[in-house]
Parts: C-alpha cells; structure tokens; sequence
C-alpha cells in the first residue's frame, strides 16, 4: 500500500500545488469534474497524475469563461474536432481581452494627455466665445446640491454607455447642469440634473456658440467665475439659450486636492437682436 500511495497525491497537496483551495476540488469530485482514484481508509481522497493534469485545463479555460459544464463535457469527450473547436473559443475570448485592452490603454493614454494639457494652460478666468459642434449627451434630471449626489447620478447615466470601467477611465465629458432660471436666480450650486457627453449614443445636444470660462480650484468659487460670465453677457448682447453646463475635467476621481479641480462653465448664447 506504501508504494502505491506514492504514485498518487493528497488532496491537500494538489491544493498547494495548484492554487486551489479543498473545497473546490471537493466540488469538482462532487460534479464528477476531477474524482480522487480511490479513498483510502484513513478517509483521504488520493489522485493521480491521471486526474492532476485536468487541473490546468480547468484553471485555464476558467479564467476565460467557461462554464463548469462545457469543461466537463470536453474533458470527458476529448477528440480533435472538440479540441479545435474550444481552442477557437479560446482565441476569440483572448482577442476580445485585447481589444478591450488596447481600448483601456487608449483611455488611459488620453487621460494623461488631459492633465498634461491643464499643467500647462495659462487662459483660467477668462470668458471665451466658442463654436462647438452637435454633441451626444446621455442627461438625467433631479434637484441635486451635494457632490456626492452628482457623483452618484453620474456613475447611474455611466452604466447606459459602452464604458463598463469607472469614470475616470473614460473619454466621456461629464458633468452636472443649471438652468437658466437658477443661473438668473444667482442659484449657481443648485443643479437639474447630470450629464454624460460621448460618441456613442444618447439625444443630440445642438451645435451653436457657448460662452466657455475654466476655472481652478474649489466649486463653492464657482458664483465669481457665474458672475463674470454674467457679465460678459450683458456687456455684449448675448442671451443665454439653454441649459448651463459644468464640466468637471479634473475632480474628486483624479485628486484629493480641491485647489486641482478644474471645471469649465458653458453657457449656450446668441446674440440679441436690437431691431
């Protein structure tokens, strides 16, 4: 009996070997996956090489997907053709990690590019006239004064894009909106709702001509910055044509610090006819 045990292995050393913990290897035996060769009179289950080498198999094919059912159906039904048809499985599982992975990098790559690009502008607090063409924006709506609030609503709008990853992973624009009556009201930090701009899917936002102001640091400075605005519209004859939207570029996902945040302002107007 000592010589034959040491052809074969307990389930506690497999569990070592292999990364796997005892309960699962108990579950394989449970679902007929992987059996122990015998159990001894001792109660311990001992496997052989004969039953190990399923382990590799198993981890693999796990860790791109499949289900427990289809690895035991191959495992017990090995022939050429099954084994060619699970390695193109395979194959079309890892390119879609690929894929999704040079999409993460490209993400990534212009999230750097984006805080590079704040380190070095220089125009902060100055009312720009801009034309941006028609946009795609996700919105939801509610009376919202928090933060937390606008975060929460924004991670809800961020689940009906292609974007599974968080926030601050992604190309989107994002960002909360006031209306015209609270921005008359001097009602700068009550928000109708959030917003999600992208190039996927959601109702166009028009193209038109919006008065751009960025700022640096905290929201609570955000009535200044409303105010110059404000201003700037009154001193040359515009009126305000739609909702106001803050865009949060650099915010609580990226830094800790409220002196980094960086927000723009942009209020769609057109000029006032005087006839």
């Amino acid at each position: 009996m000592n010589s034959q045990k040491k052809k074969f292995y307990k389930i506690g050393e497999i569990s070592k070997l292999y990364g796997v913990s005892s309960d699962i290897l108990r579950y394989y035996n449970k679902i007929g996956l992987v059996k122990p060769d015998f159990v001894g009179e001792n109660g311990y289950r001992y496997y052989s090489k004969k039953q190990i080498w399923k382990l590799n198999s198993i981890r693999n094919l796990r860790n791109l997907g499949v289900g427990l059912e289809d690895i035991k159906a191959f495992l017990y039904e090995r022939n050429t053709k099954n084994a060619e048809e699970m390695l193109e499985f395979q194959l079309n599982v890892i390119s879609e990690k690929i894929n999704k992975l040079e999409e993460l990098r490209e993400e990534i790559n212009n999230k750097i590019e984006n805080i590079n690009f704040f380190k070095g502008f220089k125009d902060f607090e100055k009312p720009v006239l801009k034309y941006i063409p028609e946009r795609k924006i996700l919105k939801s709506k509610g009376i919202l004064k928090k933060d937390w609030e606008i975060d929460f609503e924004i991670k809800i709008l961020n689940k009906k894009t292609t974007y599974k990853d968080d926030i601050l992973l992604t190309n989107n624009e994002v960002g909360a909106f006031i209306s015209k009556d609270n921005f008359y009201k001097k009602e700068y930090q009550t928000f109708s709702g959030t917003f999600i701009i992208n190039e996927e899917k959601g109702e166009k936002l028009d193209e038109g001509y919006y008065l751009s102001l960025i700022f640096k640091g905290s929201y609570e400075n955000s009535p200044k910055y409303y105010k110059i605005l404000k201003d700037y519209i009154l001193e040359n004859n515009y009126k305000v044509i739609g909702e106001i939207l803050e865009i949060y570029h650099i915010e609580v996902h990226i830094t800790e610090n409220e002196d980094e945040y960086i927000t723009e302002i942009q209020i769609p107007v057109e000029e006032v006819n005087c006839n």
